[in-house]
């Protein structure tokens, strides 16, 4: 059973906004949460119960560059673990803020296994978020309109290089994509178009000035992870 198809790097980088979006404005991101983060991992996956075969999902990856300015986004798949509803199928958004070098750079990899080479942890919430004890990975979940309670550890990161190639061109690697090395002929950094809304909402996640116009081309419906049986 297909409930997802995963999409070319603009449409993922758009689903990505919303969702981020969603998490920003419950108040379930706190900004202080991404003051020093290296980068974010935002998806959308699905964990089939007992009467369903077959698990997975897509989403972006995005990495905070020297400058303090995000690098274009690549885009990965996702193969869910094992935990979830014994019946039925549990739809998840989940942001992944990835504290460390080493949790980035997991996601240069073909294949990444969270919770095992990854470390997770919930992410802190609420206007007095503990920042102190960070965590190579606080992940930050949705599933049926709840946030938090969901664990993704099992869940399966995999590079969609064909994705990745259809827009930025063959024999480009995500490590290239992540340290902002894909160019446009004119030399700019080469963002999707279709990713301007991802931008403005990393601005919003981080307190900066967005562009409330951009902001408001972002959906209000719900996201999958609001969907109920």
């Amino acid at each position: 059973m297909v409930l997802f198809k995963a999409a070319g790097v603009g449409k993922e980088s758009d689903k990505a906004a919303q969702v981020l979006k969603s998490f920003i404005d419950k108040g379930k991101l706190p900004t202080e949460v991404l003051a020093n983060s290296k980068g974010l991992a935002i998806f959308t996956g699905f964990r089939a119960g007992m009467y369903l075969a077959g698990a997975g999902g897509s989403g972006v990856v995005v990495a905070r560059l020297a400058d303090g300015s995000w690098s274009p986004p690549s885009a990965f798949s996702v193969r869910s673990g094992s935990i979830g509803l014994v019946y039925g199928v549990d739809v998840y958004d989940c942001v992944c803020v990835l504290n460390t070098e080493a949790a980035l750079d997991a996601y240069t990899k073909p294949e990444v296994s969270l919770g095992g080479a990854v470390a997770l942890a919930a992410g802190p919430i609420g206007g007095n978020a503990n920042v102190k004890e960070v965590k190579p990975v606080w992940t930050y979940t949705k599933s049926r309109g709840l946030y938090g309670g969901l664990t993704v550890d099992g869940t399966v990161i995999k590079e969609r290089p064909s994705a990745n190639a259809d827009f930025y061109g063959p024999n480009i690697s995500t490590a290239q994509i992540l340290r902002g090395e894909v160019k446009a002929q004119n030399g700019a950094n080469k963002w999707p178009a279709g990713s301007k809304r991802l931008t403005e909402v990393l601005k919003l996640a981080e307190g900066k000035g967005a562009d409330e116009k951009v902001l408001q081309e972002i959906s209000t419906g719900p996201t999958p992870g609001d969907l109920v049986e």
